[in-house]
């Protein structure tokens, strides 16, 4: 490997050099704030002695061919992409013909002598990957007109047009900005995969002042740089992969934590997600490519999640849409598995399609009753894997039996909620005031419940409040004497919410008011209004009694099944403890334990200690940095349990390299102690982590 200050323009832009974006690279992304700041960066060095440092540029070195020396940028190509267009437009703004010969001398090999038995592909200096590199040749070719003006190497290249054609009008020449150019510098870092230089690694560990690596970069990297079939990958899976999803690296990212924490036993996050897949790959002994068509099948069911396919059915494509109006992504996890079985034949569309009703109950049920939904993500991850630990009951007969048996049987945060703490939660919880969307979702639900002309949630009508929000006398005097009373307790609840399409001209006009526009102009709010055009008054009675009715409906809209009998699992929990269980403990042996659905085996109380802190510091590092600055103390207790001070405690253990030390010279009492107290820190609770001990 060799590494050495360059100046770009000399070194990058010489003749008898071709630069090529390997596949495994992404897209062309610069934006215009991007150009906006690298063409600054050259106008500021017009006629000056100064230097710009663009950063590093990693390339590997290629065998030479047709006399050209071949390279390969691995980190860099934004830059140096910007940088070609920028000098074809720089060449395109000019008539003179010494400056535009300037130009031609850094964007094409020229063999003025024919020495180098040079063909097409060789002469341009840039070679993007597939799809940028259609619209460079139509711009190289001078076709613009044939090019998506879409994609950002038509922007970028108009846009610069533009604004060499501002400077230019300032008396700067063509020569001038190239000069300028000139003075751009970069730490050029060559590799020789012949000498054992690993890119891969390299490309890891660089410092690139380019855009910052997504989690979709990093995996495409590691799977097509090593492999030396990566064209064939590329377009057999990767390609694909795009089109399905989209190119937005942050719905790629999202679906590869998914498809990670529906594969592998961990919990996946942003933050591990990566390194988990590497120690993935190396440990299944699996080929790039196998690799890779794994990921692609799970591609098409989640790409229908999210509303980017029609694989399905109209009737289970509708019910996926709940999932997303109900922002409940977490299940994702789950469905992938539910789908694969539906996707192998193992359960029918009808069974399918019950169990996403059942599941789009059991979010709304949380939702009305609010349960956190900190422990959906673990709860999801593990939950296939529980309800089918007996593989035998995993057939179509069996299936809806299984999955309903082991959810009713729940009896931790997760459990399904009751009719009955349904039903309550309905008629009193302020729903509009805990999630807007979610409340026009249900008040859609009312509506379309039995009809057959159905009212969308994404459409223009938006949430009434029939008693208004603002106070106003006149709904006082309505009211009467315990206004404030029926304003606070009963406003954003089910009983006086309904939908309009007017909601802007009802406003805080008087009850009467409201209902005759409503009928005159709302009359399709059949279901929700009906006790609202009969009304004379509006009252805290006629928001309870409304209530009962609006509950009742939801109650039938988001029922729970009914098993004639259930699969017994026993000891749902596995005899598992939790930190309040101190009086068990004494004299005993933890063999493992599970958080937020990973499961971990340990040893000895300290091992399950520092294990689980590793996992809470992949879970919220900044939790455990605040900690260890306030020097954390255990409540009514003297001793400092975690810190940046080695001197504060008697038996300290850091955590993965961060300088946070906890400290492990504890009983296994005081380790329950230090777990719960912790976890309040992380706003978790007991049923987010649970162990188990010989």
């Amino acid at each position: 490997m060799n590494a050495n200050s360059e100046r770009i323009l000399t070194y990058m832009f010489e003749n008898r050099r071709q630069y090529s974006i390997p596949v495994y690279q992404r897209n062309y992304d610069w934006k215009r704030d991007n150009c906006v700041t690298l063409f600054d960066d050259i106008k500021n060095l017009i006629n000056t002695e100064k230097k710009h440092f663009l950063g590093t540029i990693v390339q590997v070195s290629l065998e030479e061919k047709n006399g050209i020396k071949r390279y390969l940028i691995i980190d860099g190509q934004q830059r140096f992409t910007t940088l070609f267009l920028l000098i074809k437009a720089l060449r395109d703004s000019t008539v003179k013909e010494s400056e535009q010969e300037l130009c031609d001398e850094k964007l094409f090999n020229i063999d003025k002598f024919k020495d180098w038995s040079q063909d097409e592909q060789s002469r341009l200096k840039l070679k993007p990957i597939k799809t940028d590199n259609e619209q460079l040749l139509l711009l190289m070719a001078g076709n613009i007109e044939a090019m998506d003006k879409s994609s950002n190497i038509y922007l970028n290249y108009d846009y610069f047009l533009k604004l060499i054609k501002e400077l230019l009008a300032t008396g700067i020449t063509v020569r001038d900005f190239m000069n300028g150019m000139d003075r751009l510098e970069c730490v050029m870092i060559t590799l020789f995969e012949e000498k054992g230089d690993e890119p891969q690694v390299v490309f890891e560990r660089i410092n690139s002042t380019g855009l910052d690596l997504t989690l979709s970069d990093l995996i495409r990297n590691y799977i097509l740089m090593t492999d030396e079939d990566a064209e064939h990958l590329y377009n057999e899976y990767w390609i694909k992969i795009e089109n399905k999803l989209g190119r937005d690296t942050g719905t790629l990212s999202e679906y590869f934590i998914d498809y990670f924490n529906y594969l592998l036993p961990e919990q996946v996050y942003a933050k591990n997600a990566y390194d988990l897949f590497k120690k993935y790959a190396l440990r299944s002994n699996l080929s790039h490519e196998s690799i890779l068509k794994g990921i692609y099948d799970s591609v098409e069911a989640y790409a229908a999640f999210i509303g980017k396919d029609n694989k399905y059915s109209e009737k289970i494509n509708e019910k996926l849409s709940y999932f997303r109006s109900l922002k409940q992504s977490t299940i994702y996890t789950f469905l992938l598995n539910v789908f694969s079985d539906f996707d192998n034949g193992v359960i029918s569309e009808d069974v399918l399609c019950e169990l996403l009703d059942f599941f789009i109950s059991y979010t709304v049920r949380r939702y009305i009753t609010g349960v956190p939904s900190n422990s959906y993500r673990s709860f999801y991850k593990s939950l296939y894997k529980r309800v089918f630990d007996d593989e035998s009951l995993r057939t179509e007969e069996n299936y809806l039996k299984t999955i309903y048996s082991f959810m009713l049987q729940l009896n931790t945060k997760d459990a399904v909620p009751s009719n009955l703490q349904f039903e309550s939660c309905l008629k009193t919880e302020k729903i509009y005031e805990k999630d807007a969307r979610i409340c026009k979702f249900l008040l859609c639900c009312i509506e379309n419940y039995g009809s057959s002309e159905k009212v969308e949630a994404n459409s223009l009508v938006t949430i009434e409040h029939i008693m208004p929000q603002s106070v106003q006398d006149n709904w006082k005097d309505e009211i009467g004497e315990d206004y404030d009373f029926v304003h606070e307790k009963y406003l954003h609840t089910l009983g006086n919410l309904t939908l309009t399409g007017y909601n802007s001209e009802l406003g805080t006009k008087s009850f009467n008011e409201k209902v005759e526009m409503m009928k005159d102009k709302n009359s399709k709010m059949v279901t929700l209004n009906k006790d609202v055009y009969t009304a004379t008054k509006w009252t805290k009675k006629s928001i309870e009694d409304r209530a009962e009715r609006l509950a009742s409906i939801l109650l039938k809209a988001f029922p729970l099944p009914q098993l004639a009998e259930q699969i017994k699992f026993e000891n749902i929990k596995d005899n598992a403890l939790t930190y309040n269980d101190v009086d068990k403990v004494r004299g005993t042996k933890p063999t493992s334990f599970i958080c937020l659905g990973e499961r971990v085996l340990v040893d000895s109380w300290s091992d399950m200690l520092t294990k689980l802190f590793n996992v809470l510091y992949e879970l919220d590092s900044a939790r455990l940095e605040e900690c260890a600055k306030e020097k954390f103390k255990l409540e009514h207790a003297d001793k400092v349990y975690i810190t940046y001070d080695v001197n504060d405690l008697r038996k300290p253990y850091e955590i993965k390299n961060s300088g946070i030390l906890i400290e492990t010279n504890l009983s296994s009492t005081n380790i329950l102690s230090f777990i719960r107290e912790t976890f309040d820190k992380y706003n978790l609770s007991d049923d987010d982590f649970i162990f188990y001990i010989e």
